[in-house]
């Protein structure tokens, strides 16, 4: 006979094995990856149930808030709720450097105001040195005040970092272009137009946008 207890732990096990499992799924949902790509369309459910389980590390509960701010943003144009998210991650989780970009990128473009994007962009910076795609927008910025100095020295870094940046190339050109460099301005634009002959820049369109 069995014992009075073991049904009840057999059932225990097999919802906390459920549990699990949902998860699992919602964090696949979520789309939490390390390649940077459009959210998926489900992406805001997903990650809101990740954020709403209690299981997440911190880690993982910035990383879905991003992701669902991403969405938020990219998928419904809806910009408070997506600063509100980017703002949550980086309380979470300070080192977090695509909170800072994506913040960045309301503030270069869907609500520009230049000084904030160079701000969140440089932390992003400070935290990964080593992303060609923040230090290109940065330089957008930078060029979108004009100051076409600082804005060639970060399309110098972006492609040092990515040396198939067509887009960095171009950029830098139309700097060169605006400080009088014409030989300059005419080999970037060349070199973006040789790139961009080869293939797709960023992995598409998804990539670049992050």
């Amino acid at each position: 006979m069995r014992n009075a207890f073991t049904i009840p732990l057999m059932a225990c096990a097999f919802a906390t094995s459920a549990t699990a499992q949902d998860y699992r799924r919602e964090i696949e949902r979520c789309g939490i990856d390390p390649v940077p790509r459009l959210p998926p369309i489900e992406a805001i459910e997903g990650c809101t149930a990740v954020i709403d389980s209690g299981r997440a590390s911190s880690r993982v509960l910035a990383e879905a808030l991003v992701n669902r701010g991403d969405a938020y943003r990219l998928r419904r144009n809806d910009i408070d709720r997506a600063l509100a998210d980017y703002d949550a991650a980086i309380r979470v989780a300070p080192d977090l450097a695509r909170a800072f970009a994506s913040r960045g990128f309301v503030h270069l473009f869907a609500r520009p105001q230049l000084d904030r994007a160079i701000g969140d962009f440089s932390e992003a910076i400070r935290i990964d040195p080593g992303s060609a795609l923040v230090l290109y927008y940065r330089g957008v910025a930078w060029s979108g005040k004009r100051d076409w100095d600082r804005a060639i020295a970060d399309f110098d870094q972006a492609i040092r970092l990515r040396p198939a940046f067509s887009i960095a190339y171009r950029d830098r050109g139309k700097a060169r272009e605006a400080k009088g460099d014409r030989a300059g301005a005419a080999a970037d634009q060349a070199e973006a137009e040789r790139i961009g002959r080869q293939g797709p820049d960023c992995g598409g369109a998804a990539g670049c946008g992050r």
